[in-house]
């Protein structure tokens, strides 16, 4: 059995059907309609007869059977384990690139590690943990292949740090910020083109023929259907890159983001930068929340239903988040709240605002500063870097504004007030406050224990897990919220521990 493969499809040549019946059945993953379906209930609208598997194995009337080029690593490792022999006829051609630029990134040893691999590899996903450097290493990689390269992040934030860190590294004007298609055609002139995945959704054909290489920052998002879509316009493309710190999926479509790209090229865990000293180690606690049960909630699911009034508008829980936040502060912790809602963001806010000492007169920011989309990018930068600096913003709080690409390294707490149970988020979201810098020995998380809603306890016991299977946590749930006090005291920073 043959393999033939190009940069987007693998076709298969000489299968039987039974090895084919066996592809289908493992290069497929359900959706809701299928477990709909399986378990009886009519939907609503045209059926058209789709059993909702998306199956990624074509079998088409008039050409070989093919699947994406992403899962070759997968359906040979099947055929063989089924006695199938797998040739593989590699037709892809990888192209020459320019002369690199003359200049020196600094790598760590596991960044040039990393490197090298996929220079060698041309396509695959770096697996590597926030905090690791996936950015510079991705820099290097594009210095060293040197072609027309089409840069994708998740969010506008993203694009424009990674434009400052490719012109840093690279040189002015290395890099070229592109927002719509309007000046696709200008863009097309650039080495890299970064953008986000809604502008890259939107490009014409004629601008991903002058790209001969693709990177996708977050690869994680990559299973939405946005970045199929993409993706079909890259068949030519040879060199493939994604990174990510959660090379996992929350929901059951994992195989199409493997199914785009292929395997990890190289992979650093969160142990690994713990010995090598770039993270310091994180206590995570539970508080549980004392508040009756919750009655007559709408089943409109998490949001407008037990999320809302569980959490989001939760008075004793919020009261419970602000309280944490404080006593975090007064033991001198420098302290991130991710809030799940705007709403409840003012509310801490303005909880915190009558707790924290006010600031000086002519302060230029609150003590508590709530960063979201209603604040313009300019005060937003300007937050963040008195929160860094240790100057007015005592107490920073966010929505998923704070999330993937802010880099907060001074933080040493953070307090997890949206709750929720989306492990990719979860994860992203824990590393926030774990990088190692001078002075920091170790970081504490923060999250509530709800037992106020059975959804609620069941999404606490799953966030739980999560920093169960995190070797840099260690993870204590607490009996009742007066025990949080003697718990933070015996967690000091270096610096309260010196000055007591």
């Amino acid at each position: 059995m043959i393999f033939q493969i190009t940069n987007s499809r693998t076709s298969i040549i000489g299968a039987d059907h039974f090895i084919l019946n066996v592809l289908d059945k493992e290069l497929r993953y359900p959706t809701a309609i299928t477990s709909a379906k399986e378990a009886g209930i009519e939907l609503p609208g045209e059926d058209n007869g789709w059993d909702g598997w998306v199956r990624q194995l074509h079998i088409p009337k008039t050409i070989h059977p093919w699947f994406p080029t992403g899962l070759v690593h997968i359906a040979k490792r099947l055929s063989e384990k089924f006695g199938y022999g797998v040739s593989l006829d590699d037709q892809r051609v990888r192209p020459e690139g320019d002369i690199p630029e003359i200049v020196d990134i600094p790598l760590r040893d596991y960044q040039q590690e990393a490197v090298e691999a996929a220079v060698a590899e041309g396509r695959g996903v770096l697996d590597m943990p926030p905090r690791s450097g996936k950015t510079r290493t991705m820099c290097e990689i594009q210095r060293q292949i040197a072609v027309p390269t089409v840069w994708i992040a998740p969010t506008d934030r993203i694009v424009r740090q990674t434009v400052a860190t490719l012109e840093e590294l690279l040189g002015k004007n290395y890099a070229y910020h592109l927002v719509g298609s309007a000046k696709a055609g200008v863009a097309k002139n650039s080495r890299v083109v970064v953008c986000t995945a809604a502008t890259a959704g939107g490009l014409p054909a004629e601008f991903y023929e002058s790209r001969q290489a693709i990177i996708v920052d977050e690869w994680h998002h990559a299973a939405a259907p946005s970045y199929k879509r993409i993706f079909q316009n890259c068949e030519h493309i040879y060199f493939r890159f994604g990174m990510t710190g959660t090379f996992f999926r929350s929901g059951e479509d994992a195989l199409a983001m493997h199914s785009l790209l292929s395997k990890t090229i190289y992979r650093v865990t969160s142990l690994d930068l713990l010995r090598w000293g770039y993270l310091v180690p994180v206590h995570a606690v539970f508080i549980p929340v004392p508040a009756k049960r919750l009655r007559g909630v709408p089943s409109r699911g998490f949001q407008g239903g037990h999320g809302t009034m569980g959490i989001h508008d939760h008075v004793v829980r919020n009261q419970l988040v602000a309280h944490a936040a404080l006593m975090l502060y007064q033991t001198g912790r420098k302290t991130v709240v991710l809030c799940g809602t705007k709403k409840q963001g003012y509310q801490l806010q303005g909880i915190l605002k009558a707790m924290l000492p006010a600031p000086p007169d002519r302060a230029q920011f609150k003590a508590a500063e709530f960063v979201s989309t209603d604040m313009d990018r300019k005060k937003q930068g300007q937050v963040l870097a008195s929160f860094d600096a240790g100057e007015e913003v005592k107490v920073l709080l966010g929505t998923s504004i704070l999330g993937e690409g802010v880099d907060l390294p001074t933080a040493d707490a953070l307090v997890l007030a949206r709750g929720e149970k989306a492990e990719v988020s979860l994860t992203q979201a824990m590393y926030r406050v774990s990088t190692a810098v001078p002075g920091k020995d170790h970081a504490v998380v923060v999250d509530f224990a709800d037992r106020h809603h059975r959804k609620l306890q069941q999404h606490s016991l799953e966030r739980l897990n999560v920093y169960y299977n995190e070797p840099t946590f260690t993870v204590q749930v607490l009996n009742d919220p007066r025990e949080f006090p003697i718990w933070v005291n015996s967690r000091l920073p270096i610096f309260a521990r010196n000055a007591s």
